[in-house]
C-alpha cells in the first residue's frame, strides 16, 4: 500500500502536503495512508480516481497546457543552444587536435633522424655532436609537452564530441516528434 501510495504521488506530480491540500486532508493522513496505517476517505477517494484516470489517458497525453508548451520550447532553444556549443567545441579541438598531430609527427620523424644521425656519426662527421644534443633536448622536451598520450586525450575528446552532438540531435528529433505529435491532437 505504501509503495503504491508513493507511485500515486510520484505519477500526479504532488508532494505529500500537496496531496493533503487536493483531497482536503490532514497532512498526517496522508502520511498515515501511505506508511499503510489508515485509509482516505470516501469523497478523497472519488477524486484520487478522477486525477489518475484522466492522469492515465490518452487525453492528458495529448493535452498540453500553455505552461508546458512554454517549457518544451524552453527545452528546444536551450537544446539548440547545446547543439552550437557542441559544434564550437568539435571545431575548436579538431583544430587543436590536427596542431597535435602535426606537431607529433614532427616531433616523431626528427626523433627518428636524431636517432639515424647518432647511430651513423662516424659515417657523418659533418653533424656536430653539439648540435645532435641540443636537437634532443628541443624534440624531448617537444614530446614531453605535447607527446602521444596529449594527442590521444584530444582524439577521446573529439570522439566525445561526436557522440554528444548525436546524442543532442536524437534529442531533438525526438522533442520535434513530440511536438508534432501535440501539435497535431489539439488541432
Amino acid at each position: 500500500m505504501k509503495r503504491k501510495f508513493q507511485e500515486i504521488k510520484a505519477l500526479l506530480g504532488f508532494t505529500q502536503d500537496e496531496m493533503a491540500q487536493l483531497l482536503k486532508l490532514h497532512r498526517n493522513s496522508v502520511s498515515r495512508f501511505e506508511l499503510g496505517n489508515g485509509h482516505i476517505p470516501h469523497r478523497s477517494n472519488v477524486v484520487l480516481g478522477a486525477m489518475l484516470q484522466y492522469i492515465q489517458s490518452p487525453e492528458a497525453k495529448a493535452d498540453l497546457p500553455e505552461a508546458l508548451e512554454e517549457q518544451q520550447a524552453l527545452e528546444a532553444v536551450k537544446l539548440q543552444k547545446l547543439i552550437k556549443e557542441n559544434e564550437y567545441q568539435y571545431e575548436r579541438l579538431s583544430r587543436k587536435l590536427h596542431k597535435a598531430q602535426a606537431n607529433y609527427a614532427y616531433n616523431e620523424n626528427a626523433t627518428k633522424l636524431l636517432y639515424f644521425l647518432r647511430e651513423h656519426a662516424a659515417e657523418l662527421p659533418e653533424v656536430s655532436p653539439d648540435v645532435l644534443h641540443l636537437l634532443e633536448k628541443r624534440v624531448k622536451a617537444s614530446l614531453e609537452k605535447q607527446g602521444k598520450a596529449e594527442v590521444l586525450a584530444l582524439e577521446l575528446q573529439v570522439d566525445l564530441l561526436v557522440y554528444e552532438k548525436r546524442l543532442l540531435e536524437r534529442k531533438q528529433y525526438e522533442i520535434g516528434a513530440n511536438g508534432n505529435k501535440n501539435n497535431a491532437s489539439q488541432v
